[in-house]
């Protein structure tokens, strides 16, 4: 059996942690992962081993959900990451997610969904990434669940709650 890293990003560069996949896919044996990477472009397909794949940027919603849905986990190695979109999107396709400490990436996982290692520790990255894949402790039913909790029409009632909460109180 082949499992299946995925690496999601709009522009792939050393602060999303390119780097990162590079090294990993030195690590890892080929036999028994394979790491996809989408948003991948011309340049950074000529940095890349070849033991990677690169798919470029699709603006189909439809063939990313598939890639999404087709992977093990959802490795983001993230530097500097607002939110992560990415990790939101994987779990809504009942995905696992694996992320660093960093920025906002780490809110939109919990214990039941995905795991979070300290920021550029690889062997820790490693690690997870064989612990998840090798025993499978995240359902998709709970990534499924975690997603839901990021409805925008569920997280806007709770804004205007707190808001009129906010008003009583003052």
């Amino acid at each position: 059996m082949k499992y299946l890293l995925l690496g999601v990003a709009q522009v792939w560069e050393k602060r999303k942690g390119l780097d990162v996949f590079v090294e990993l896919a030195r690590r890892l044996d080929p036999e028994k992962y394979q790491i996809v990477l989408v948003g991948t472009n011309e340049k950074n397909e000529r940095e890349l081993p070849s033991n990677i794949i690169s798919i470029h940027r699709t603006q189909n919603q439809r063939e990313l959900a598939e890639i999404y849905t087709a992977a093990d986990v959802l490795v983001n190695p993230t530097r500097d990451e607002a939110l992560g979109m990415v990790n939101i999107e994987a779990l809504a396709c009942g995905t696992p997610v694996l992320t660093f400490r960093t920025g906002g990436s780490p809110e939109c996982i919990d214990e039941s969904c995905g795991a979070v290692v300290d920021c550029g520790d690889v062997d820790a990255l490693e690690a997870e990434i064989r612990r998840i894949c090798e025993t499978k402790p995240f359902s998709e039913k709970a990534c499924l669940e975690r997603a839901n909790g990021f409805d925008q029409d569920k997280l806007f009632e709770e804004y205007v709650r707190l808001y009129q909460e906010a008003r009583e109180v003052s």
